[in-house]
């Protein structure tokens, strides 16, 4: 039996409008009732929330045998979707710094679900949950005062929750060890552009196993960061890799004195 969605798209999708909104709020409020500072120096501690867009472009098979006389052909295409991001760093002790990183996203997927013996054929549309987190602690070398390369050792998780159709079982779920290594600059007084590269071994997944098999990917990025007012800046960013991505939020410095 076909699962029920338990939510439609559309609710979803409003949904993670009115929690970024609501943040955004929060964030603008805060930049007005707290002391902030010029972005004259690159910044090691601060809180983000971003609207994300991710591509995982997927296809899976499995043949379900959770009715033995009647197996199904069970196949998936994952293609893209849009959640929310949350990440912060926290200045900690000389160059030293302790950092975090979570998003959510609700993906759209297509099934169809052929009964193998008499080759009848149920399509279908649904979204799956899609979640990644990092966390870690860095290492920061200035080059000059507004200039910095970076190096991360971070511990990465994948959980891809696609719940069942009539048996099968595609969800993926793992954590392993990464690293990072980056440039950041500040150009002018308002204008922050950075680049990475970041190697993680749960970054992409065979969807034609039961259970999903996670894979190692290096990813490239560049993002930048406009300061808007004293202590707010728009950012966004981009990553390529095996699963791509894009986020563009607002950023909230924080003291570091």
């Amino acid at each position: 039996m076909m699962t029920i969605r338990r939510k439609t798209g559309t609710e979803k999708s409003c949904g993670l409008v009115r929690k970024f909104a609501g943040v955004s709020a929060v964030l603008l409020l805060s930049v007005f009732s707290t002391t902030t500072f010029a972005q004259d120096e690159v910044r090691y501690s601060w809180f983000e929330i971003s609207y994300i867009g991710q591509d995982v472009s997927r296809t899976g098979s499995q043949v379900s045998f959770a009715d033995p006389l009647e197996p199904q052909l069970v196949e998936i295409d994952a293609t893209d979707g849009d959640g929310i991001k949350f990440r912060g760093s926290i200045g900690t002790w000389h160059n030293l710094y302790a950092f975090f990183d979570f998003a959510s996203s609700d993906i759209d997927v297509t099934s169809l679900v052929t009964v193998i013996s008499s080759g009848l054929e149920v399509a279908g549309q649904d979204e799956f949950d899609f979640t990644t987190i990092r966390g870690g602690i860095g290492l920061r070398f200035p080059l000059t005062y507004k200039m910095d390369i970076y190096g991360e050792i971070s511990y990465d998780s994948l959980d891809m929750d696609f719940g069942s159709l009539v048996g099968e079982d595609f969800d993926t779920d793992a954590q392993d060890i990464g690293g990072a290594l980056g440039i950041r600059a500040i150009v002018g007084s308002d204008l922050e552009l950075r680049a990475w590269g970041r190697y993680t071994n749960v970054g992409d997944v065979d969807l034609n196993i039961s259970a999903g098999s996670l894979d190692a990917d290096t990813l490239f990025g560049v993002g930048f960061g406009y300061e808007i007012v004293r202590g707010l800046s728009i950012t966004g960013d981009y990553e390529s890799g095996e699963f791509s991505s894009w986020n563009l939020g607002f950023r909230l410095d924080l003291s570091e004195d």
